[in-house]
């Protein structure tokens, strides 16, 4: 299957859902790096000055990032079963909080990520990446969001906090979705035959 942009980050979206919704209240996460969230970064523009780079080099380094990006996701998708012990609320509870502060702390290195690695050589490649960037940065404002209300929530009752737990996290996928969707704009917007060919053989996932 070709990949492209969007594609890419469909997958990456269903990875992330997937682990969400497996469950309901008893979801999420690895605790290293969750605990601390880092402020959204302004991502109007990249640089004044961006430099360009080879497709296939940018390609090759796009790919890079956005499979370490996914990796992390999944690592901490999959570490959840062992983060939480059955009938205890706040254990499930921190991992609900933990897998959305990892995969905000992966998005904002992988937006570092994109920033120093250039724009590819084509027609507004630039911008390309500012788009990229932009919508990043939504994936990570709805997981920072996500986290925060996940810390909101009350561990008094069992059955109230599952059922606030259910419904943060359908509002969180609706989110996801939404972001995962826009990236088709880019495909459109960019439509660089060069730039998809070398996705496709970079991008071995």
């Amino acid at each position: 299957m070709r990949k492209t942009l969007s594609i890419l980050v469909a997958v990456a979206a269903l990875t992330f859902l997937g682990a969400c919704g497996a469950s309901g209240g008893s979801d999420d996460a690895k605790k290293a790096d969750s605990t601390t969230t880092a402020a959204p970064k302004d991502t109007t523009t990249t640089t004044e000055a961006t430099k360009t780079v080879e497709v296939a080099a940018w390609a090759d380094s796009f790919c890079g990032s956005f499979g370490t990006w996914l990796d992390e996701i999944k690592t901490a998708s999959s570490g959840v079963s062992d983060s939480v012990t059955p009938g205890d609320i706040p254990s499930a509870k921190t991992a609900i909080a933990g897998l959305f502060g990892t995969a905000s702390t992966a998005t904002q290195t992988l937006i570092d990520e994109l920033e120093a690695a250039g724009a590819p050589d084509i027609d507004d490649g630039d911008q390309l990446v500012d788009d990229l960037i932009e919508k990043f940065q939504a994936f990570d404002t709805a997981a920072q969001k996500a986290k925060a209300d996940t810390e909101a929530l009350a561990t008094d009752d069992i059955t109230t906090f599952q059922s606030s737990a259910d419904d943060l996290t359908t509002t969180f996928q609706d989110e996801v979705d939404k972001v995962a969707e826009s990236f088709s704009e880019i495909d459109t917007k960019y439509p660089s035959q060069e730039l998809s060919d070398e996705i496709n053989s970079a991008c071995a996932f």
